[in-house]
């Protein structure tokens, strides 16, 4: 069975700087110091290296295991986070336990809090922080993209919306609606708060019935799309990648066809929006900041060291082809 004083014979370096890179407690200042964490990370894999988990719970008092909670897994986008924080945590020295829990209400929640984890990050948008430490006072707890005060970082959707109102009304578009979900009230709010400071600043009111509030689903941007087509709107933004495609879907089941005689934004990017017929313009946001900046603020609460200011981050334009200029 490899050890640790095995791999730090082969890389030449101390059992403790082993140890550090192991467990992501490497302090990556230069370059050259991150690339020899990783050189022995590597290094540890080929040698099969196998950590004897029992000695370091005790050891250390900590699992190194990180709950991530959520409420589906049928949205593409919550994959690509999930993706990101087990790459992310993988890099730190912890592994994921995910945690599925579809209402506040299921037993399966309070399973999960009692697992053996060092601390857990939110992304239920029903669960605030408070409520998970109600139910796990013991473990330190971070909601992920929610809001300045729950979160260490989220992105900018205010600027996001007026960056797809902006593109839209470029184009000639005036009467503009929004189809958005009802759940996790801040990111509501914000899109909302964002499409009505756009109008506030034009020469023309948006109608309350431009905006739809539904479910988050694809078959909810289906259904939407009859209270849509009864506003007499010539563009639609799609509160997230699954409304989005239900829009067009629904769309093209009235016989209205994206972008000849409709333009579709959609407000999240995945893999859906990308191989859609026609691919749908949308905003891409920093999933890879946001998660790092997540995990960092969770691991100084382990350490209980003081997490940083919230960061905003802003959101990127991806121009495909279901919007196109009025004619």
């Amino acid at each position: 069975m490899t050890k640790l004083k095995d791999i730090a014979l082969a890389a030449g370096v101390s059992v403790d700087t082993v140890s550090r890179a192991l467990n992501g407690k490497t302090k990556a200042c230069w370059p050259s110091v991150a690339r020899k964490a990783e050189d022995i990370r590597e290094l540890a894999r080929k040698m099969d290296y196998k950590p004897n988990r029992a000695a370091q719970m005790m050891r250390t008092q900590r699992t190194q295991q990180v709950g991530v909670l959520v409420s589906e897994l049928y949205n593409p986008h919550t994959g690509l986070v999930l993706e990101a924080f087990g790459q992310s945590l993988e890099r730190r020295g912890y592994g994921l336990v995910l945690g599925l829990c579809r209402e506040p209400g299921d037993a399966s929640l309070g399973k999960f809090v009692r697992n053996l984890l060092d601390g857990i990050i939110n992304l239920h948008p029903q669960l605030s922080t408070a409520d998970l430490s109600r139910l796990a006072p013991q473990l330190p707890i971070i909601t992920y993209n929610r809001s300045v005060k729950e979160s260490p970082a989220v992105y900018d959707m205010v600027q996001g919306m007026h960056m797809a109102l902006n593109h839209l009304w470029s184009l000639g578009h005036r009467r503009i609606a929004l189809v958005t979900g009802p759940h996790n009230p801040e990111h509501v709010a914000s899109r909302i708060t964002g499409y009505e400071s756009f109008y506030a600043r034009q020469t023309m009111a948006a109608s309350p019935d431009w905006i739809i509030q539904t479910g988050w689903k694809l078959e909810d941007g289906e259904a939407a799309v009859e209270s849509l087509l009864k506003t007499s709107c010539t563009a639609c933004l799609g509160g997230n990648a699954l409304l989005s495609i239900g829009l067009l879907l629904g769309l093209r089941r009235h016989h209205v066809q994206v972008p000849r005689d409709y333009s579709l934004f959609s407000l999240e990017d995945t893999f859906m929006t990308q191989i859609s017929d026609p691919p749908i313009t949308s905003i891409t946001h920093p999933i890879s900041k946001l998660v790092d900046a997540t995990v960092e603020g969770l691991i100084a609460l382990i350490e209980k060291k003081d997490i940083p200011p919230c960061a905003s981050y802003p959101v990127t334009l991806v121009d495909r082809g279901s919007v196109i200029a009025m004619t």
